[in-house]
């Protein structure tokens, strides 16, 4: 198994989890709270709130998962070559 693959896995098990984390705890947390937005209180519940935390913070964590993993390309739009495809072109010359 590479090292991508099994840093995937785990991270689809530590988001397994916390998703059941999520859940107990916003059954248990459910009654209403009030949130302030800029001047206005809005009376919200507690499992709402936080499951729309969760969900953000996921999207957010893609987002930053999905840009780290692109390869990067210089000025022509090309991709730029690590030093491990340099190193296996070599040796198929």
């Amino acid at each position: 198994m590479t090292v991508l693959k099994k840093k995937v896995q785990f991270s689809f098990w530590v988001f397994i989890a916390l998703t059941v984390l999520l859940v107990i705890f916003s059954v248990q947390n459910s009654e209403a709270v009030e949130v302030r937005l800029l001047i206005k209180r809005v009376p919200i519940s507690l499992a709402i709130l936080l499951i729309g935390t969760f969900i953000t913070g996921f999207i957010t964590g893609a987002l930053y998962a999905y840009k780290k993993l692109l390869p990067e390309k210089n000025e022509q739009g090309k991709k730029i070559k690590t030093p491990e495809e340099i190193g296996r072109e070599e040796k198929d010359i």
